[in-house]
């Protein structure tokens, strides 16, 4: 059985792939570059993902959901919409060497203040991207997962503690850092999605 990891990759796979024509048909084929893309990341990540599963597992058998509260099952996931009401012009987005800045950032403030000072930072992050919802999703779901990570992460250490068992600490902040190590690569995705979006295709946002 996979474990919750392994799971909301395998339904974001199964996800993309089943939208992938979906959006190809609407744009006579320009979607096609992103959905595979999104597609080959997720199926890179995968044996990562079983890493992070195995070592979760002993927390999870003690009803520590430090991997199942960090991954959204793929079921709430919006419904296909084709199209979009058109969204604003977009902004001028992170490029992969300011998203890769940024990440280094969160990184300091996690080093200098633990997971609460990186929440800080995630927190400031994500506000600057709230005026432009239907774009630079990519990096927002990072970025959220991220900051999900880092507020659970103190419970679930203190969780693990009472159980007898090992810190979860280090497991969590390797899975956090993972997930900053990907914001360069979102923020090249979303530059790539963003004149799509534009003309009210929602790819990735809605995905």
């Amino acid at each position: 059985m996979s474990g919750a990891f392994e799971t909301h990759l395998r339904e974001a796979i199964a996800l993309n792939r089943e939208r992938l024509p979906l959006y190809a048909q609407l744009t006579d084929g320009a979607s096609l570059p992103i959905s595979r893309r999104l597609i080959r990341a997720e199926l890179l990540a995968l044996p990562l993902a079983r890493y992070f599963d195995r070592r979760a597992q002993p927390y999870e058998r003690a009803g520590i959901p430090l991997l199942s509260e960090a991954f959204v099952s793929m079921q709430e996931t919006p419904a296909f919409q084709a199209p979009a009401p058109l969204p604003p012009p977009p902004p001028v987005l992170l490029s992969p060497r300011e998203a890769r800045k940024l990440a280094a950032g969160v990184w300091r403030a996690h080093r200098r203040d633990g997971f609460g000072g990186a929440s800080t930072v995630l927190e400031q992050a994500l506000g600057s991207l709230a005026a432009f919802p239907c774009y630079a999703c990519m990096l927002r779901h990072m970025l959220e997962s991220a900051l999900r990570i880092a507020n659970l992460a103190p419970d679930h250490a203190a969780a693990a503690q009472q159980a007898g068992l090992p810190s979860s600490e280090g497991l969590s902040r390797r899975l956090f850092w993972v997930h900053l190590m990907a914001l360069g690569q979102s923020a090249s995705l979303d530059r790539q999605a963003a004149p799509l979006q534009a003309v009210g295709i929602p790819i990735v946002c809605q995905d």
